[in-house]
C-alpha cells in the first residue's frame, strides 16, 4: 500500500449525520434498554420496597456527571470522548488510556448483561440454548452496527419510541392507583422495616447500571451535526427521561408484585402484568426482547467508538482505528467488540456483570468529573468559586468516590 493511500485512511472520518433527536433517542433508548426491562427486581433483591429509592440515588449521582459530560462534550467533540477529557486535563497518555479501556470493558460487561436478560423475556414464548440465543443476538446487531451510523440510529430511535411506549402501557395497566402509591409512601422511600441504608445503598449501586448510557453520548459526539447544541440537551434531557420512568415503574413494581417473586423472576416487567392474562405477557414480553436488543446496539456502537479513538492514540492495535470506506464506521473494533460481548454474555452470570459494570463505570466517572474540576480551574475566565461548572462536577466525583469506597466495604 502506498503512503497516498495510508494518508487517505487516516484522514477518512465519519460522517456528521446525527442530530439533537437521533442523539437524545440515542441515550434514552441505551439507558432504558440496559436498566429497567431487565433489573429492577435485582435492585429490589437488595433493597427489597425501598427499591425506588435506590434508583432515586442512583439518579442523583448519575445526573452530576451527566452534567460534567454536557460540558465537556461539546468542548472535545471527538470518539473515545472520555479519553481526550482526561488526557486533556492531566496531560497523562497512560490515564486517558487507562479511561477508554475502562469505558469500553464497562460496555462490554454491560451489553453482556442486558443479553442475558433478552434471553429470559425469549423464554416466555421459546426456549432455544442461552449460547445460541446471545450469539445470533450479537452478531446481527454488531451487523447493523457496520452497517452505518444513520441507520444504527434509525433503528434505536425507533425502538426506543417502542420502549417508552410500553414501560407507559405497563405503568397505566398495572392496576396501581395513586391512592396506593401514597399509602406506600413511606416504605418506598424513606423507611421500610425490613431493610436498613446498607441495603438500600447496594441496590443503588446495581441500580446505576440501568443509568449506564447516557455516557455513551460523549463518544458519537464526531458524528454529530452540531455537538454544541446537541450534546447538552441529549445528555439532561435524556437522564431525566430515563430517571422518571426508572421511579415510576419501581413503585409500580414494588407495589404490584410480592417480593419474592419480583426477586426471582428473570422477566419482570411481564410479570407485572400477567394477572391481566396471558396476551398482556406476550404483548410486553415482545417490547421487552425490542428493549433489551436497544441497549445491546447502543453498547457495541459506543464500545467500537472508544476503541477506535484508543487505536487513533495508539494505545490500541493500529488496524482497529480502519473505517469502512463505504459505511464509514469501524468494522474492525465493531467485530471485536462484539466477539468480546459474546463470549462474556455466555460465561458470567448477570448480576456479576451488572456490579462490575457499575464499578468499572463509576471508577471512569470520578476520573471525568475532576477532569471537568481542573479543566475549568485552568480557564481563568471562570472564577472557580463562583461557577457551577466547577462545583458540581467536584460534588459528583467526590459522590462517586464516596460510593466506590462504600462498595468496596461492602465486599470485604
Amino acid at each position: 500500500m502506498s503512503q497516498s493511500d495510508n494518508n487517505d485512511k487516516e484522514k477518512l472520518g465519519f460522517k456528521k449525520r446525527l442530530s439533537t433527536a437521533h442523539i437524545l433517542l440515542y441515550g434514552v433508548g441505551t439507558m432504558l434498554g440496559a436498566g429497567i426491562y431487565v433489573m429492577v427486581g435485582k435492585v429490589a433483591g437488595y433493597a427489597g420496597s425501598l427499591a425506588p429509592l435506590s434508583f432515586v440515588i442512583a439518579g442523583v449521582l448519575a445526573g452530576l456527571t451527566a452534567y460534567s459530560y454536557s460540558l465537556l462534550a461539546p468542548r472535545f467533540p471527538k470518539s473515545g470522548g472520555e479519553i481526550e477529557y482526561v488526557r486533556a486535563a492531566t496531560h497523562s497518555k497512560r490515564l486517558a488510556s487507562m479511561v477508554g479501556w475502562g469505558v469500553i470493558f464497562t460496555g462490554i460487561i454491560s451489553a453482556a448483561a442486558i443479553s442475558k436478560g433478552f434471553v429470559g423475556y425469549l423464554d416466555i414464548f421459546i426456549e432455544f440454548p442461552d449460547w445460541m440465543v446471545i450469539s445470533i443476538v450479537i452478531f446481527i446487531l454488531s451487523a447493523i452496527a457496520i452497517w452505518g451510523i444513520g441507520e444504527s440510529m434509525a433503528v434505536i430511535g425507533i425502538i426506543t419510541l417502542i420502549e417508552v411506549s410500553g414501560l407507559i402501557f405497563i405503568i397505566s395497566a398495572s392496576g396501581v392507583s395513586p391512592s396506593q402509591v401514597g399509602d406506600h409512601f413511606a416504605e418506598l422511600f424513606i423507611n421500610s422495616p425490613d431493610n436498613d441504608i446498607f441495603s438500600v445503598f447496594q441496590g443503588a449501586f446495581l441500580a446505576f447500571f440501568a443509568f449506564v448510557g447516557f455516557e455513551d453520548l460523549a463518544n458519537i459526539a464526531e458524528e454529530a451535526k452540531n455537538p454544541k447544541k446537541s450534546m447538552p440537551i441529549a445528555l439532561l434531557g435524556g437522564l431525566s427521561i430515563a430517571l422518571i420512568l426508572y421511579i415510576l415503574v419501581a413503585v409500580v413494581a414494588v407495589i404490584a408484585l410480592p417480593l419474592d417473586v419480583l426477586t426471582s423472576t428473570e422477566a419482570p416487567m411481564a410479570e407485572i402484568l400477567s394477572p391481566k392474562g396471558e396476551g398482556y405477557i406476550y404483548f410486553i414480553a415482545l417490547i421487552s426482547l425490542i428493549a433489551v436488543i436497544n441497549g445491546v446496539l447502543a453498547q457495541i456502537i459506543m464500545g467500537s467508538r472508544v476503541l477506535f479513538g484508543l487505536a487513533r492514540q495508539k494505545s490500541a492495535p493500529s488496524f482497529l482505528k480502519e473505517v469502512h470506506q463505504k459505511f464509514q464506521t469501524p468494522i474492525a473494533a465493531t467485530i471485536i467488540i462484539g466477539i468480546a460481548i459474546t463470549f462474556l454474555a455466555i460465561v458470567v452470570p448477570i448480576v456479576n456483570l451488572a456490579n462490575t459494570t457499575s464499578y468499572v463505570i463509576i471508577s471512569v466517572f470520578v476520573l471525568v468529573n475532576f477532569s471537568q474540576v481542573i479543566l475549568i480551574y485552568k480557564d481563568r475566565k471562570f472564577r472557580m468559586f463562583r461557577t457551577i461548572k466547577f462545583w458540581l462536577p467536584f460534588l459528583g466525583g467526590l459522590l462517586c468516590l464516596v460510593f466506590l469506597s462504600f462498595k468496596t466495604f461492602a465486599l470485604i
